[in-house]
């Protein structure tokens, strides 16, 4: 029964996305290194392609290609046969399609679990940013400031009465910075320019409506361990970008750093599975701040290099041609 699900056309689509995604993302790092491509900016449009062309291959191979599906085509011309691979048994005992499968629920399972029950235990979690407790005159004049160098609208500010250090923003078209009032006490002026700096580039790449269609496909792919590996991935590498423009900016990596450092979060050490939950998140969060830090020290003052479009264009070629091959 499995292996007639896998078989049928819903099946043939999510086993060829996965094993695509695998391609996509083996020739991606094979470009970074190929073409020495370490700015983060680069990294982020290669890392895209590992998300968005595995949804289209299938679907674009069949209506092109009919022929592609044939067992001749397999037998043949394809690199990679998945069929013939399901239908083995592991160690003689356990076929490969029931390990498959189960993988596969293991890894929605964990997309469920990480991603889509936070979103709806965040809204009724303490930290309430929406009782705002009106700015400061010396805030909003940093923050003019600033937009003004990057040629933006300014957005509104909100301070809220927290005990954690909060800085986000919100919205799409018209942009809230909110900030809380123990990180306005932490951090000297410098710092907390460097921090409104950060966010003001977010405002000026439009992050939150790209990383929304982002999430997105990471969502249609919600089964594919490589989206959710890749996802990740782009996300820390629009923090790396907005870090590196920010210091271009502000020329104060120091004070960057600084504000980043004041982010850290320790939970405090209790028994049970929700508090290991939280440790091993916390982990997680500090290990980006650690990798940004680092990234920070290795960059200096200088914005992202250029966009080479002609090696890009080849890694997403030849994607599609080895993705071709592997049915």
């Amino acid at each position: 029964m499995i292996i007639r699900l896998l078989f049928s056309y819903p099946g043939m689509y999510i086993t060829q996305s996965v094993l695509h995604s695998v391609v996509a993302v083996i020739i991606v790092e094979l470009s970074f290194f190929a073409w020495d491509i370490r700015d983060h900016f680069t990294k982020f449009r290669y890392r895209l392609l590992t998300l968005t062309l595995p949804i289209l291959m299938f679907p674009l191979f069949q209506a092109f290609s009919p022929q592609r599906g044939s067992w001749y085509f397999r037998l043949n011309t394809a690199l990679f046969d998945s069929q013939r691979w399901l239908e083995l048994n592991v160690l003689g005992v356990i076929p490969l399609s029931v390990v498959f499968v189960v993988f596969l629920a293991i890894v929605t399972a964990v997309f469920l679990i990480q991603e889509i029950l936070p979103i709806f235990r965040g809204r009724s979690s303490g930290i309430d940013l929406e009782v705002c407790k009106g700015t400061l005159e010396t805030l909003d004049a940093m923050l003019d400031s600033i937009c003004r160098t990057l040629n933006i609208g300014k957005p509104s500010v909100c301070i809220i009465d927290e005990a954690l250090p909060v800085l986000v923003t919100q919205g799409f078209r018209d942009h809230r910075i909110i900030v809380s009032n123990r990180l306005i006490e932490t951090l000297e002026e410098g710092q907390l320019r460097g921090a409104l700096t950060h966010e003001a580039v977010h405002i000026m790449r439009d992050s939150s409506s790209k990383t929304q269609f982002i999430y997105l496909l990471r969502m249609l792919m919600f089964y594919n361990p490589v989206s959710m590996i890749e996802f990740r991935r782009i996300v820390h590498d629009d923090e790396f970008i907005c870090d590196a423009i920010t210091v271009s900016k502000t020329k104060d990596t120091e004070a960057l750093i600084a504000a980043i450092s004041s982010f850290y979060y320790h939970p405090a050490e209790t028994e049970g599975l929700s508090q290991m939950k939280e440790r091993i998140e916390s982990h997680s969060h500090n290990l980006l701040l650690d990798e940004r830090i680092e990234r920070l020290r290795e960059i200096g003052h200088d914005g992202p290099e250029r966009f080479r479009w002609v090696p890009f264009l080849l890694t997403a070629s030849v994607i599609f041609v080895m993705g071709y091959l592997v049915t």
